[in-house]
């Protein structure tokens, strides 16, 4: 559990960077609607979004008191895989 949660916030950090830098070369486009309209108000606010979430992830990860419930598990597992 913890490897997959660590997992996610490295991904999402780099998805952020490539995603950043991909759209100010022109070579991509940001096709999540959120996350378009963000870095549409301000580039670095989306790299402080996905910035954000990947602490929070981290710190999931080092959490003593993360729930171990069966649901929890599988959405960390099957968010590691999709991406």
């Amino acid at each position: 559990m913890k490897e997959n949660l660590q997992y996610l916030a490295f991904i999402n950090l780099l998805d952020g960077l490539l995603t950043f830098f991909g759209i100010r070369l022109w070579l991509i486009e940001e096709v999540n609607l959120i996350m378009d309209f963000i870095y549409t108000i301000e580039p670095l606010l989306f790299l402080s979004v996905k910035a954000v979430f990947s602490g929070f992830l981290i710190l999931l990860s080092t959490s003593t008191n993360f729930p171990t419930q069966t649901k929890v598990k599988v959405l960390a597992r099957g968010a590691a895989y999709l991406y």
